[in-house]
């Protein structure tokens, strides 16, 4: 056995991140269930006038983790896990609307789930995929506390499109085939048992891609050449039986892109994004991760980075964000894999990044209350705007 599987350690599913932010005295406009106060909180108010001071208020942590961006039109989208502190508890999640330009708050809905995953947008609808809640063993149940949601935007409401019990458990990642409108969900059950399915979002019919373990390894749709993307990271700590590698599928065939066999393959892919045509892949053990601009190549040398890191795509252009502290943003260059520009973003964790203009970008953090435009050209901020509004419970 090749001594290089030894040192592979699969990370945890949930996140384990810290953060601050300073407290709002506004709470987004949102059904009154999503910013319920916590039952062990403290006394309830005697009256309603109490009922609506500054003093009933209560704040669930000090960031409402922003965990993923979409666009669509002029339309910024955001979702936010709501989290406690100590990830002991949580709330229902919600998702705001931007102007994708300005950053002005447009409106807020509640989800009816908790632990949002991903949003996007296709054929002018917008689904949300959800975790749910982990049980006493960090499993994710195949129940109707978890799946993918559909927003209904005129009616600010959101409702379980396709459940958990039909996923088989938690969407812990999500992506949508823009052309044949079928989603792709990883589905978590426990760890290291993360299918692949497939659902389409009209009949909400599923069905299982066979040949892939753990989807935990990321997902990627290629509009170019009509290709979803899998990172299958599953190793069997007891056998010691593998099957690691970034995959192909066309809806018929599942093919690996490395020139190694799946069985042999010790490059963990963590994120995954595609660029003209070509997927790039960043890989980790969670002691030390490599971006590979030819992961097709089993000999190619990666150029290492931080062991958090993810791929994001706007304007065309591949970057990277290292979410260390202090955590950074780099545009890649697609040939030789190294930043073409590299610069800090400060102690926040971010999660996310899109367009939000040809010269700006719009970044997501998670373990602080905000969302950043940065300049495409050297990611330097342009401004901030804060989050901590989405932190309240009443």
């Amino acid at each position: 056995m090749n001594h290089k599987i030894y040192t592979l350690i699969l990370a945890s599913s949930f996140a384990l991140f810290l953060g601050a932010c300073s407290e709002s005295s506004s709470s987004p406009d949102c059904e009154e269930d999503c910013m319920e106060e916590m039952s062990s909180s403290g006394e309830e108010s005697s009256s309603s006038e109490e009922e609506s001071s500054s003093s009933s208020v209560v704040y669930l942590n000090t960031t409402p983790n922003l965990a993923d961006l979409e666009t669509s039109g002029d339309t910024l989208f955001a979702i936010f896990q709501r989290q406690s502190d100590d990830f002991s508890a949580m709330d229902k999640g919600l998702l705001a609307l931007y102007n994708l330009k300005s950053g002005t708050l447009l409106d807020t809905i509640c989800l009816q789930t908790k632990n949002p995953s991903a949003v996007k947008v296709s054929n002018g609808e917008v689904y949300v995929s959800t975790n749910g809640e982990y049980d006493q063993n960090y499993n994710l149940p195949a129940d109707e506390n978890r799946g993918i949601e559909k927003i209904n935007l005129k009616e600010k409401t959101s409702a379980l499109w396709v459940s958990g019990t039909k996923l088989g458990g938690g969407a812990s990642d999500f992506i949508i085939n823009k052309k044949t409108g079928k989603g792709y969900v990883a589905v978590y059950k426990s760890y290291g048992n993360t299918p692949l399915v497939e659902v389409d979002l009209s009949t909400k019919a599923t069905k299982i891609i066979d040949g892939i373990q753990d989807a935990s390894g990321s997902l990627e749709y290629d509009e170019n050449e009509n290709l979803i993307y899998v990172g299958d990271r599953f190793m069997d700590w007891t056998t010691f039986v593998m099957h690691i590698g970034v995959f192909s599928y066309d809806g018929k065939n599942l093919l690996a892109i490395s020139d190694a066999d799946p069985e042999e393959e010790v490059r963990m892919p963590y994120s995954i994004k595609s660029v003209q045509g070509k997927p790039y892949v960043f890989v980790t053990d969670f002691q030390s991760g490599k971006f590979y601009a030819n992961y097709q190549d089993s000999e190619s040398d990666g150029v290492s980075f931080w062991q958090d890191s993810k791929l994001v795509t706007a304007n065309g252009k591949l970057y990277l964000m290292e979410r260390n502290s202090p955590s950074s943003l780099a545009e890649m260059d697609l040939t030789n894999g190294k930043p073409v520009w590299q610069t800090s973003l400060g102690n926040g964790n971010p999660y996310d990044l899109v367009a939000a203009d040809e010269g700006s970008l719009w970044v997501a953090f998670y373990d602080i209350a905000e969302l950043r435009k940065v300049s495409a050209q050297n990611g330097k901020t342009i401004e901030s705007i804060s989050t901590a509004e989405f932190c309240m419970r009443k």
